[in-house]
């Protein structure tokens, strides 16, 4: 009957412990984020995760911290249990990564649970088992110091939940997201990750360093620039960064006290700075500490998310270490365009480019070498320029040149003929698809009759074209070609041009135009 809606009514509590469990426990790899979290929190050193069936069958993570009281071990499955909270006061000034009181109690409530804890020096360890939020065994039982937590069958009681989990792979791909950037952030603490019996990670507590180059893969790191600020107010900004020149691998890591959260303005400070070299998100290893009363971290159940309490005043130190590390007045700017030193080779000439298998410009510099692509650098000049003139004055060629262009390029000429006009082109279109070439934009030093039909052919083949697209089609096609023999001259006014555009890293399709080659890293191929 219309109108007789449900009354309000309260609900039990097993549905709202499956409703809390589903805000905390999204799946297996946040079921292995609270209990890694609660390991490190237990001040643990020595971390063992082993998973089946990309966590849907087992999670198991043992420590060898502090370990449980055997007095708490029932209340840790009770929601809002919890060791590191006291009074509302504490909410301000969170140390833990754990302080909510709720995964343990989530995570019983949607599944079979196991927790065996032996506390300090006891003599012997506690064991309980609990099914659906229930203990059902409770026992001692031998064990070193620590804790271990085994999760079998998560939702096997909540089944609309558990018919989305994803493929065992796709499952424990999620899980090493979870892992992954507890290694990165707890380097003196070892980790061991299983999955179905196999070793997955297996490293030793060590430096900062030694555990990136353990975790993560050589080329990323030899594609990152090392950042770092300090102020007296107990605030730090340290980490690595993505060269400029280099194109983003998509691995961002950020820690705030050593907390893996996301925070969308610190990304957004990230790519607006980036935005003069490449049009993609920078990957990044980023740690920001300060102090616990300045950060928020209880957002969200999850705790990924965080705020600042002075947040501008974060963000613009950001913003500083930044331009300090990447700007035009860093070191690593300077040392990288600065070509006023010793030739690469002395010669008669004693110039300070050389060109490489007639495409590459190599300079040494304060750092070591640069290898310049000479397409792409002359792509990116030729893309600025235009983009950068509202319209551009024509240069009447001396001999016109007259193609007769192809149907489908015909059309697509008429339906881009106002863009090139403006852009500079001058052009008349006969009968019989026949096209007089007579002016360029002056920025242009000649044209080919094989550069025209180069732009015309790769703009017919798009449905819609901007001018964007105009520009970069232009640029490519007119750019110097791989193979064009290059006077010393010519190679320095190239460089000199470059280094004048906005983004000097990158052609306008996003390639890299400079390649780096650090000293250091010379001298690591020749052992020294």
């Amino acid at each position: 009957m219309k109108g007789n809606h449900p009354r309000v009514i309260e609900l039990p509590p097993f549905i709202k412990n499956k409703i809390a469990a589903g805000e905390v426990i999204e799946g297996p790899f946040s079921c292995v984020k609270e209990l890694i979290e609660n390991s490190l929190d237990a001040e643990a050193s020595q971390i063992t995760i082993d998973i089946e069936d990309g966590g849907k069958k087992l999670i198991s993570v043992s420590d060898n911290g502090i370990g449980i009281h055997p007095d708490d071990i029932p209340l840790v499955i009770k929601r809002y249990s919890t060791s590191k909270l006291e009074s509302v006061d504490d909410l301000g000034s969170i140390k833990s990564l754990g302080f909510r009181g709720e995964a343990l109690s989530s995570i019983s409530s949607v599944s079979h649970l196991e927790i065996l804890s032996k506390y300090n020096n006891n003599e012997i360890g506690e064991y309980i088992r609990v099914e659906n939020g229930k203990i059902i065994e409770e026992k001692s039982k031998q064990r070193q110091r620590g804790t271990s937590i085994i999760v079998k069958y998560l939702f096997n009681n909540y089944p609309a939940r558990r018919k989305f989990l994803h493929s065992s792979n796709a499952e424990f791909r999620k899980i090493l997201g979870e892992v992954i950037p507890k290694c990165i952030a707890f380097p003196e603490v070892s980790f061991i990750l299983t999955h179905n019996s196999k070793d997955f990670i297996n490293i030793q507590s060590g430096s900062r360093e030694d555990r990136l180059l353990s975790i993560l893969d050589e080329p990323f790191l030899n594609s990152l620039i090392p950042l770092k600020y300090e102020e007296e107010n107990g605030l730090s900004i340290e980490g690595w960064i993505q060269k400029p020149n280099h194109p983003s691998q998509k691995k961002y890591y950020l820690f705030v006290n050593r907390r893996n959260v996301w925070y969308s303005k610190v990304f957004r400070v990230l790519r607006d700075f980036y935005t003069p070299f490449s049009n993609e998100n920078p990957s990044f290893i980023l740690f920001i500490t300060l102090p616990y009363e300045v950060v928020d971290v209880n957002v969200h159940p999850t705790k990924r998310e965080v705020r600042f309490h002075k947040e501008n005043t974060i963000l613009s130190h950001l913003h500083r270490v930044l331009d300090t590390t990447l700007g035009e007045e860093s070191s690593y700017r300077k040392g990288l365009f600065s070509f006023e030193i010793e030739p690469i080779l002395k010669g008669d000439s004693y110039d300070k480019f050389w060109q490489l298998h007639n495409s590459y410009i190599v300079a040494q510099t304060r750092n070591g070498l640069v290898i310049i692509d000479q397409h792409a650098a002359h792509e990116r000049i030729i893309y600025d320029n235009l983009k950068n003139s509202s319209s551009s004055p024509t240069q009447t060629l001396l001999f016109p040149i007259h193609i007769k262009h192809a149907p489908l390029e015909m059309l697509k000429l008429k339906e881009v003929e106002e863009e090139l006009r403006t852009l500079g082109f001058r052009f008349h279109i006969f009968s019989g698809n026949t096209v007089i070439w007579e002016g360029i934009p002056v920025i242009l030093d000649e044209i080919t009759e094989e550069g025209i039909m180069g732009i015309l052919q790769d703009l017919s083949e798009e449905r819609e074209t901007s001018i964007d697209n105009i520009i970069k089609s232009i640029s490519c096609n007119l750019a110097i070609k791989a193979g064009t023999i290059l006077t010393p001259q010519e190679m320095e006014h190239l460089v000199n041009l470059l280094f004048g555009t906005d983004k000097p890293f990158r052609c306008p399709h996003g390639r890299p135009i400079i390649y780096e080659i650090p000293i250091s890293d010379l001298e690591k191929k020749f052992e020294r």
